[in-house]
């Protein structure tokens, strides 16, 4: 890799206060290199663009280059309590939890020219309610649900779909008659709650709550939800340090310097070198191998290195240090691992009546408890956390991960028991399994997005665990053979599918939005949350065939989520956390830990639960 020899020098500065004289050193002396342009070799680009639409890890990395919120997370810091101004200077919250008063940043103009003020973030939460929905899909809801009158545009799209006649009038009645969003001053402006939301500041600090040029949007779509236009899916239009240039579909996204950008005297306090990073590309790349191997020669600067594939640069040292060399067996290349992250891993099962297999409805054999309760019992958990991701895991018991708030110590992970998947199998055999096989023409399909060697061995782990059930000499037979086979579907086509209920087993992440229990509570129980919807939860039927109490649990999350008590928030979600174990709607593979892998030329790797690499505080060093 070629680099220049552009070095920096050291500054020392003697400063006098009322205790003496004291020394501040600059940095050490660097050379940087002379391409300040970043490679990211990643297995999957964004679904879509726009902030307040996507929903997925991809995406998300982009907008935190890109756009900005309100507020962010410390710099250099694994805190993920969003305490830091960004937009925002200053924020007063009322004695009730329900008025949240942001002081907003002057000065401050989107990449287009407009200038930042109170009224963008008027116009930019009212978008949010109208275009960020996707079908259902989208992150709104966390905004949604806490705001004043909000309930009221979601139910609408819950009831009637995204677009419809009835979200479009919801929403205009929401926008011209709820005083949610109030403009009291220039740089001054009002957010109104339903009731007191704990997270409702870390909520607006995903994604969701970015701030987008309002010129910008109100050309290409504006804010109302029966717009066509939805340039922004492929378009963006921030205050942040980077910008768009372009978006290649299937193969690359690239953005580039904003040398305009308001922050970059204060940045250089903290980070000499911010703004060093003149561009970034994402750029898409399945092959694991090819990956790894690019970045060893130093023709990319970092990459997704799976978990699966480790050892092929880790050195199995687990005492992490700071700068990434202690754990590396090659000097041109640095790695990080060891701190436990807020990810979690889960294998969850389809409970609607029929699938659709290529345009064929058949029968839908996961609606029986017993079989699911089969599988939990059958699955490696040994295995996959030790063999197949080399022990950079840990195990993980309902969707709340150690080290955040609400998780209950007192719930046991699964383990393997193959006696006992036996007997549930069994179970499930009479209650006519054997017939909704042959109306599936004995085959079962697992599926997994294609470039993630993961969630491929994991697929492979349960076609292992099923066929070991059906091999048991104390199983009962299928009148004929099951045929079981995994397929890998590309990044889009796997989250399309998965959103329309198509795929029987699925395996997916969750990364947080927000570090809060409710963040993982809503999306993987609430009836309207993210994965509910897909899976059928609601309807679906456990242990003796005891419908899952969808009213009562979506009032217990409710009351949770409204609950300023920690105790009892505790005791609130314990109840919930009970019912989701014993209705194995889900499979709790693991929990993530981190594992970062990058060029030894790059600097400015921060690990942080809430987000991914931020290029503006990176440089590369010959």
């Amino acid at each position: 890799m070629e680099r220049n020899q552009l070095i920096a020098v050291v500054v020392i500065i003697v400063v006098v206060g009322s205790v003496g004289a004291y020394i501040l050193l600059a940095p050490p002396p660097i050379t940087l290199a002379e391409d300040q342009t970043i490679v990211f070799e990643t297995i999957a680009l964004p679904e879509y663009l726009d902030p307040h639409k996507d929903y997925e890890s991809a995406g998300s990395h982009v907008s935190f280059n890109v756009y900005e919120t309100l507020y962010t997370y410390p710099w250099d810091t694994a805190d993920t309590t969003p305490s830091v101004p960004l937009l925002a200077t200053d924020v007063d919250i009322s004695s009730d939890g329900k008025t949240y008063t942001f002081t907003l940043r002057q000065g401050v103009t989107f990449h287009d020219g407009t200038p930042f003020n109170a009224t963008c973030v008027q116009m930019n939460f009212w978008r949010m309610l109208g275009r960020g929905w996707d079908d259902g899909f989208g992150p709104v809801w966390m905004v949604a649900e806490p705001i004043l009158g909000g309930q009221a545009v979601e139910d609408a799209v819950f009831e009637y779909g995204d677009r419809t006649p009835e979200h479009i009038a919801a929403w205009a009645n929401w926008q011209e008659n709820v005083s949610a969003i109030e403009v009291t001053g220039d740089y001054e402006v009002e957010i109104h709650l339903e009731y007191a939301f704990a997270p409702f500041l870390p909520a607006i600090t995903y994604a969701v709550g970015a701030m987008i040029s309002p010129t910008y949007f109100m050309a290409h779509g504006g804010m109302s939800p029966e717009s066509d236009d939805f340039t922004l899916d492929s378009d963006m239009c921030g205050t942040g340090p980077f910008v768009f240039d372009e978006w290649i579909d299937n193969d690359r996204l690239t953005i580039v310097r904003n040398d305009d950008y308001w922050r970059e005297a204060d940045a250089k306090t903290t980070h000499p070198y911010a703004g060093t990073i003149e561009e970034v590309t994402w750029k898409k790349n399945i092959d694991v191998n090819s990956r790894m191997l690019n970045l060893q020669a130093g023709t990319t600067d970092t990459c997704d290195w799976p978990t699966t594939n480790a050892y092929d640069i880790w050195n199995n040292v687990t005492t992490r240090n700071n700068n990434g060399v202690g754990q590396s067996i090659n000097p041109e290349v640095k790695v990080w691992m060891g701190l436990p992250n807020y990810n979690v891993a889960f294998l969850g099962f389809n409970m609607n009546d029929y699938l659709n297999y290529s345009g064929e409805i058949v029968q839908n054999p996961f609606q029986d408890w017993e079989l699911r309760t089969a599988i939990t019992y059958a699955f490696d958990y040994d295995a996959y956390i030790n063999d197949l991701l080399n022990g950079i895991a840990i195990p993980l018991a309902g969707p709340i991960p150690q080290g955040l708030f609400g998780h209950n110590d007192a719930i046991v992970p699964y383990v393997t028991d193959l006696d006992t998947a036996v007997a549930h199998w069994n179970l499930a055999m009479e209650n006519g399994l054997d017939d909704i096989f042959e109306n599936n023409s004995w085959q079962i399909n697992i599926y997994y997005n294609e470039g993630n060697t993961g969630r491929e061995g994991a697929s492979l782990m349960v076609k292992s665990a099923l066929e070991a059930i059906i091999a048991d000499p104390a199983s009962t037979d299928p009148s004929s053979t099951v045929t079981i086979d995994v397929y890998g579907l590309e990044w889009a086509s796997y989250l399309y599918q998965v959103r329309n209920r198509q795929l029987p087993i699925f395996f997916l992440g969750w990364m947080p939005d927000y570090a809060d229990p409710d963040n993982y509570i809503s999306p993987f129980v609430k009836s309207t949350g993210t994965y509910p919807y897909r899976m059928g939860l609601d309807g679906s039927t456990g242990e003796d065939d005891v419908a899952w109490a969808t009213a009562t649990i979506d009032d217990l999350i409710a009351e949770a989520a409204q609950e300023s008590d920690p105790a009892t928030r505790i005791t609130l979600y314990n109840q919930i956390l009970d019912a989701v174990m014993a209705h194995n709607a889900f499979v709790w593979t693991s929990q993530g830990v981190e594992f970062h892998v990058e060029g030894a030329w790059m600097n400015g790797y921060v690990f942080n639960p809430m987000h991914d690499e931020y290029w503006y505080h990176y440089f590369k060093t010959a």
